[in-house]
């Protein structure tokens, strides 16, 4: 009995001096390396030194240590991207720097208990972001998600009454710095997937109030005809301008200006030379012709009564258009203005030949009726005269139109007298022409 008794206090000895030799190689090998099952991010580095850890984890891929791909997501489509093209580089000397702290922090037996415990240590990566490269790599694909906002478009079939709406668009536009802050926190929560952040802009003319309402009823039209003196120039003019309008759309509280319209006039826009009033005389100037467009424009108005913010008459009349219900327009002096006070969409078409120029608004009829009472014509002397008399004296005559809107059932709702202004022209039948124009 007591033979064995010896036996095992000698096993038992020899047991704990082999532990305490273990324990003391272990803690003195620790000193200075990592111990057992120590990782950073993927790299084993159990029993390195700092400094042959560092150089291990520079020799070492960031795809093998890291992520090995990142995904950039906007509206359904993916781009993949090492970390490195990403612009996520790897700072070894921090990295090992960290993990040595957190494998050496405390007592040994506090630390080799955390080791018993959990059999490993994983030490994160100390990762550094280059901001210029990711959004290079951003910017190179913004051509293939950005969008610009597109109206809704709507054709008119004025033969059957037809008619198709085609829907919007949404604009799309990479918001990039947005995105990097995304990117920096997918980079600390470990998430491969970074969602590209989008600012969206929405058209202006959107389809379902078109398709609420659509413009498919003919409320006003009104024409005009070109006069003998209109030359190839003016009437293209004119052609070039109306097609700009030409199936324009106003929603509700939309303003329509012919200055817009016509924007710069330039020979890179098409516009040629034609008659235009200047100086009391006519010459030839690019974009002649303007003044038809929005005479033709503004009687239409007037008949789909639709509010009229500015026209002013020109200061010669000129028997090709309406007496006292002409509209003048010059960029930077004159303008005709309105706007679409009818509650619902517009839709204009125009018509222009060799010959007249029509325009038509079609919209949602809501029952009223324009009546327009003859010219009155006053001449300098405060009598009243004929257009005759006026053309064959020497003094300026005005005008007076009185215009009346009535409801559906034929109550008076609206009533207003339109006046204008005219100096005579010329030897009664022309305005004077200062500079002939090509022909």
């Amino acid at each position: 009995m007591q033979t064995l008794l010896k036996i095992v206090t000698i096993i038992a000895a020899i047991s704990v001096l082999l532990a305490t030799s273990i324990l003391v190689f272990d803690f003195v090998k620790i000193q200075k390396a990592f111990p057992a099952r120590t990782f950073v991010g993927r790299l084993e580095i159990t029993g390195l030194t700092r400094a042959s850890a560092v150089e291990k984890l520079k020799k070492t891929s960031l795809n093998n240590v890291y992520t090995p791909l990142f995904t950039l997501e906007a509206e359904g489509r993916s781009f993949s991207f090492t970390p490195e093209e990403l612009g996520i580089y790897l700072a070894e000397d921090k990295t090992i720097d960290y993990a040595f702290s957190l494998t050496h922090a405390g007592s040994y037996f506090k630390r080799l208990r955390e080791r018993l415990l959990y059999g490993e240590t994983i030490a994160p990566l100390m990762l550094g972001l280059n901001k210029e490269q990711f959004n290079n790599i951003l910017s190179a694909l913004k051509s293939s998600i950005e969008t610009s906002p597109q109206n809704a478009g709507f054709e008119l079939h004025e033969d059957t009454g037809e008619y198709n709406i085609e829907p919007e668009e949404i604009g799309r536009k990479v918001n990039i710095s947005a995105t990097y802050k995304k990117f920096e926190e997918a980079v600390k929560s470990g998430t491969a997937f970074i969602p590209i952040a989008i600012d969206y802009t929405y058209p202006k003319v959107r389809e379902k109030p078109i398709r609420d309402n659509p413009p498919i009823n003919l409320l006003a039209e009104y024409t005009t005809v070109y006069g003998s003196h209109d030359s190839p120039n003016r009437i293209h003019n004119i052609k070039l301008i109306a097609s700009w309008a030409d199936g324009m759309l106003l929603l509700p509280g939309d303003k329509f200006s012919a200055v817009d319209l016509i924007g710069v006039v330039s020979p890179d826009k098409g516009f040629k030379e034609a008659y235009v009033i200047s100086g009391g005389v006519l010459i030839p100037q690019l974009g002649g012709g303007a003044c038809q467009v929005a005479t033709t424009l503004y009687n239409t108005v007037l008949r789909a009564d639709l509010k009229v913010n500015q026209r002013r008459n020109h200061s010669f009349y000129f028997s090709i258009y309406p007496l006292g219900l002409d509209a003048g327009v010059y960029p930077g002096q004159l303008d005709m203005k309105f706007e679409n006070d009818s509650g619902y969409p517009l839709l204009i078409k125009t018509i222009a030949t060799n010959k007249k120029l029509t325009f038509k608004l079609y919209g949602t009829p809501s029952g009223k009726k324009v009546a327009f009472s003859s010219v009155s014509i006053l001449g300098s002397d405060g009598k009243v005269k004929t257009l005759k008399q006026v053309i064959h004296s020497s003094s300026s005559f005005k005008t007076f139109v009185t215009r009346t809107v009535t409801d559906a059932e034929g109550k008076e709702i609206k009533k207003e007298t339109i006046s204008s202004f005219y100096r005579l022209y010329g030897d009664g039948t022309n305005v004077p022409i200062k500079k002939r124009e090509s022909r």
